[in-house]
């Protein structure tokens, strides 16, 4: 008997309990005071803030709870995970986090892709970041410090979407060969990267650079990378004539050679 009534309790608790969190969640998503009146973004330093506002999809005057999912990340963290997914459609957005602020405000937080290289399509440029995302395509080469990777095989792309090569650790070897230049260069006067022309990722094993277009160099990124760039930078500023030209060869144990033409 005494169990039934412990029961019969319990069972009252958990109704009471769902009838008042709906009636607060349809308070939350009815009540005037919770319309949206703000919208702030923060982290966006290649859209302006209204670019992104209107990616979103979010508009002032609605309620803010109207527009959460019924998913736990959602829910548990006031997210607005459609604005979201819409935003991240951006090229240059690599996250967002779309937030509830009360009573009526949304706090929008963007990582952006930053641009390391570019990629050679037909008569475009496709600008990528490091994981090689396409942020930008253009029929003229992109400005500023950006170097061009070769060797990198595909059928087509999606402006904002990551290539479809044949092999992507391709793109990310290239990456780690202009950081392994630029790490090199961190404490000289003279920079390798002022005077690389290009990478040519071969293969998995093999790699071309172009220096000052008058010196090639070939080695194996799988083999001491960073002591391969260091010594390469020694020999070309110290050991090669600087009108000369000619192939700077890594191989294996023999060390570095150079090869005049």
């Amino acid at each position: 008997m005494k169990t039934r009534k412990r029961r019969a309790k319990r069972r009252m608790k958990i109704f009471f309990m769902i009838v008042g969190l709906s009636l607060i969640f349809l308070l939350l998503m009815f009540a005037p005071m919770f319309n949206v009146s703000l919208v702030e973004v923060h982290g966006n330093t290649r859209y302006a803030d209204e670019k992104i506002k209107e990616a979103s999809g979010i508009v002032l005057g609605e309620n803010g709870f109207r527009q959460l999912k019924f998913t736990p990340e959602s829910i548990l963290e006031l997210r607005l995970t459609e604005a979201e997914d819409r935003i991240e459609r951006l090229p240059y957005v690599k996250s967002c986090k779309a937030r509830i602020v009360f009573p009526a405000a949304i706090s929008v937080e963007i990582e952006e892709r930053q641009p390391v290289a570019y990629i050679r399509y037909l008569d475009n440029y496709l600008t990528v970041d490091n994981e090689g995302y396409v942020l930008e395509a253009s029929h003229t080469r992109p400005e500023g410090k950006l170097k061009e990777i070769r060797g990198i095989e595909f059928s087509k792309y999606t402006l904002g979407g990551q290539l479809e090569a044949s092999d992507i650790e391709l793109v990310t070897a290239g990456v780690e060969i202009l950081e392994a230049i630029q790490e090199s260069d961190s404490s000289m006067t003279l920079k390798l990267f002022e005077v690389l022309d290009w990478i040519d990722m071969v293969d998995a094993n093999n790699v071309l650079l172009s220096l000052d277009n008058r010196v090639t160099v070939q080695f194996n990124p799988k083999d001491k990378l960073q002591y391969t760039i260091d010594f390469t930078r020694e020999i070309f500023f110290k050991k090669i004539n600087s009108k000369e030209t000619g192939r700077l060869e890594f191989a294996g144990e023999q060390g570095p050679s150079f090869i005049p033409e």
